[in-house]
């Protein structure tokens, strides 16, 4: 949402892009800073930056913004100083109509290993104005510590943040000249995505640095200072919790600590934890799986979360929380004979009209006020209510009350996957 903020003050028109299975939730964003529906696009699988932003460019060439320049900003950045990234991106437009494709990086304040690098040339080819730019030598791979350090006592390298400002034209034929093969596939895709899902399954996930920005022999930087982080770690969170209180995640843990110190806890549910005789550690309580690592080390849990999900475990890949259009779900317990949720809607909000051939439901009240419909039969439920839906049985409820609708569903039968379900209506088209 900041981001959202962030970039809307630059006076243009904003477009999120997100792959499906998030479309719930940024669906909600959209509401919360008046940004409309269409406004949002959705990739059918995440293939990496360079699908994205070829998929990106190839739609404004559809809607006729060829010409106009285009900026990439990743949506989980934390920026501070929200005057300097104005200041640093209108500069950046204003080049970007000349200069092709402009990138904007960060002035490193300690030897990252977790970011790329972009060296620049040592003269600026602006020199005395207040935003400088620099003509770009090379991009560099995330370091070792040792490379990083170098990098920053050089003075000419600054932590590649991800975000590209460039006129739309000029990244058409790069991905043209650079990546032909990408190019020609994505072109295929309609402007209303009907295909996508079945040209995205054949795309390979390729990074915009790698496809392109590396390989580009003309680009501008512009080094900022913006109270930058990606975000990207929990030994970044960490960092920003100590250096930066205001921002913060908020924890719900409450730490008792004996002869321990420098440690991160997080906890999304209420929980007490306890630490004796351990130090520098980053501990993660979340209800269906507790990552504990050291600091500096938070970087591999991607790769602790394949061999997860290699293992077959399910936490490696499905979540006990899901956000949807009409509010939210948690999981209680799964076991083979039945499944348990906490079900919270949106006042006004309601599921679609549906049915499920392998399970029945109870849903038991527990706050708010519901309409019930069971087969075109309407009524209503307060706390401490409760109504039985058996299999194949048409049903939707639906939040008529001021509040949050919370109620427990409880489902019984032989399988209970999210795609055991036949939608007759639904308010977010997804019959």
């Amino acid at each position: 949402r900041n981001t959202i903020e962030r970039v809307s003050s630059l006076g243009s028109k904003t477009y999120l892009l997100t792959v499906e299975s998030m479309r719930a939730m940024t669906l909600r964003v959209l509401k919360e800073v008046s940004l409309s529906d269409d406004q949002l696009i959705c990739e059918p699988y995440g293939k990496n930056t360079a699908p994205a932003i070829a998929l990106l460019c190839h739609l404004m060439q559809l809607k006729g913004f060829e010409q106009e320049v285009i900026g990439i900003f990743p949506a989980d950045h934390l920026i501070t100083d929200t005057n300097e990234f104005l200041k640093v991106t209108k500069k950046a437009e204003e080049l970007a109509k000349s200069s092709g494709v402009v990138t904007i990086g960060i002035e490193p304040k300690y030897p990252a290993t977790g970011y790329g690098y972009i060296e620049v040339l040592d003269s600026p080819i602006n020199p005395g104005e207040e935003v400088v730019a620099y003509k770009v030598k090379q991009f560099c791979e995330k370091p070792d510590l040792n490379k990083a350090q170098e990098f920053v006592d050089s003075g000419k390298h600054f932590w590649n943040s991800g975000m590209f400002i460039f006129k739309a034209t000029a990244m058409v034929e790069n991905f043209k000249t650079y990546m032909p093969e990408l190019w020609h596939k994505i072109t295929q895709i309609k402007e209303d995505l009907s295909n996508a899902k079945t040209i995205y399954a054949n795309l390979e996930a390729q990074s915009i640095d790698y496809g392109i920005m590396e390989k580009l022999t003309d680009q501008v930087h512009l080094p900022s200072k913006l109270g930058w982080s990606d975000v990207g770690s929990w030994d970044e969170l960490a960092r920003i919790a100590y250096e930066l209180p205001e921002y913060r995640i908020d924890s719900h843990a409450s730490v008792f600590s004996e002869e321990s110190a420098n440690n991160f806890v997080f906890s999304i549910k209420d929980k007490v934890i306890g630490l004796v005789g351990v130090k520098n550690l980053i501990v993660v309580d979340t209800p269906d799986a507790l990552l504990v690592t050291q600091k500096g080390q938070s970087e591999k849990v991607k790769n602790l979360v394949n061999t997860i999900r290699v293992a077959g475990v399910p936490e490696g890949s499905e979540q006990s929380f899901e956000i949807r259009p009409w509010g939210k779900f948690e999981i209680l317990r799964d076991e083979e004979s039945f499944k348990s949720k906490k079900i919270t809607v949106d006042p006004g909000a309601k599921l679609s009209y549906q049915s499920h051939s392998q399970r029945a439901e109870h849903w038991v009240i527990v706050s708010g006020l519901a309409e019930v419909t069971l087969n075109e039969k309407v009524s209503t439920l307060k706390p401490g209510e409760s109504v039985y839906v058996p299999q194949n049985v048409k049903h939707r409820i639906h939040n008529i009350g001021p509040e949050e609708l919370v109620f427990i569903e409880v489902q019984t039968g032989t399988y209970f996957g999210e795609d055991d379900i036949i939608r007759y209506e639904d308010e977010y088209k997804r019959v």
